[in-house]
């Protein structure tokens, strides 16, 4: 199942995301600093470093816009909500639970994968029992289920 996320790769991603952020506040800082500082009577590159860091500031601050700041605000969300996240936890689409549920249990072992095909199985049902095991959480615009530890 190619829908299901990791929380391992969500977590590459907050990590990312915050590195974009502190770009920006370093930047910001740096071209604060410079406005703030008596170097642009003293220093004759005065002009070219504050150019150079507005340059940084509005580079940090393109890739940090605001698709890339709610992100990052939806994704820390998650990260102190879902349980296991740095260790790992598996983010299910709820429209994939079932799919899910049955490639679970033939993996564990519970369900052959070679059932024959006169045995039916209500896996909507199951799913439906396996999910007290679950908590859901919407994650842009989809919701997902995770095991709650």
């Amino acid at each position: 199942m190619s829908n299901i996320l990791d929380t391992r790769d969500l977590q590459e991603r907050l990590e990312e995301l915050q590195g974009l952020k502190e770009a920006v506040e370093t930047a910001q800082s740096i071209v604060d600093e410079l406005m703030t500082s008596d170097l642009a009577a003293a220093d004759p590159d005065f002009d070219e470093k504050l150019d150079d860091a507005r340059t940084e500031l509005d580079e940090a601050c393109e890739a940090f816009d605001g698709e890339a700041q709610a992100e990052l605000e939806e994704l820390e969300a998650l990260s102190e909500e879902v349980s296991e996240w740095t260790s790992g936890n598996q983010l299910i689409p709820e429209d994939d639970f079932e799919d899910y549920c049955q490639e679970l249990c033939e993996d564990i072992g519970v369900i052959p994968k070679d059932l024959p095909s006169y045995i039916v199985i209500d896996w909507e049902a199951t799913a439906r029992n396996l999910k007290a095991d679950y908590s859901e959480i919407e994650y842009q615009g989809t919701t997902y289920l995770y095991r709650s530890y």
